[in-house]
């Protein structure tokens, strides 16, 4: 994530932000972006940009999802526990967060402001050949981890489509996947970003640059409300990281409010 100027992240874990209605207007079709919704009752797909829903890109942060559970999983992070970041191979950048200037920070708040050289420090002390297991038995995405080992996901060799985010959180909430029983319960609760009496949000985002002046927005996630479950993989184009942070949420919001998942 270069090129970032000084920013402060605000905690996730609101209840009021689902019940506030967006402001920005939803993907539309022919747009530089895409949702794919799979709803459980219905079994039914739903897609704005069909044809981008299937395109493979970067993943960026959206891969501290199956990350994290491989860390979880190898008990490389333990839930509640505090970690530091290894300043010796990733010195303090001036446009880091201040949730990644803490001296203890948890794979929680790791998760949710996106602590990307803690992830990166972790990542350093698993092997290639444990995370190609892992990631076959995810089938996440093209599996490709040939890219550096602590920035492979970021516009390096793994791609995943909109499609793939969603059928891998399928199989994440029906737990078919080779971890342990309390991995699924420790990262059910890193992976909860906001709850009203009647919906759950899951949810994970990812942004970065792909090109010179061209940024790839993620927004993928499990809703669980009154209409049951219903899992989502959004992602959009941007000129600037300050552009698509500003508005990659919102309008995925207000995308999944027009397909009456929200």
């Amino acid at each position: 994530m270069p090129l970032l100027t000084a920013l402060t992240l605000t905690p996730l874990l609101t209840a009021s932000v689902l019940s506030t209605s967006a402001t920005l207007p939803a993907c539309q079709t022919g747009q530089a972006c895409t949702m794919a919704v799979y709803s459980e009752r219905t079994q039914q797909w739903q897609f704005i940009n069909q044809s981008r829903a299937q395109q493979a890109y970067t993943p960026f942060s959206t891969y501290k999802v199956p990350n994290t559970l491989i860390l979880l999983d190898t008990q490389t992070i333990k839930p509640g526990q505090g970690y530091q970041i290894d300043l010796n191979t990733y010195p303090a950048k001036k446009w880091w967060f201040d949730a990644w200037r803490k001296e203890s920070i948890t794979p929680q708040d790791a998760f949710k402001y996106s602590a990307l050289p803690l992830y990166q420090t972790w990542t350093n002390l698993l092997s290639k050949p444990v995370m190609q297991q892992y990631l076959d038995d995810f089938n996440y995405g093209n599996r490709d981890i040939s890219g550096p080992h602590d920035k492979f996901w970021l516009n390096s060799s793994i791609k995943i489509s909109a499609v793939e985010q969603v059928t891998f959180l399928r199989r994440l909430q029906t737990q078919a996947f080779k971890l342990k029983p309390a991995t699924y319960q420790a990262f059910d609760k890193i992976f909860l970003q906001e709850q009203t009496a009647n919906t759950k949000l899951y949810a994970k985002t990812g942004t970065g640059p792909v090109a010179k002046g061209k940024y790839i927005g993620w927004y993928v996630g499990i809703v669980e409300n009154n209409q049951g479950r219903h899992y989502f993989a959004f992602n959009m184009d941007a000129k600037n990281f300050k552009e698509v942070v500003s508005t990659r949420v919102e309008i995925a919001k207000a995308t999944l409010t027009k397909m009456g998942v929200l």
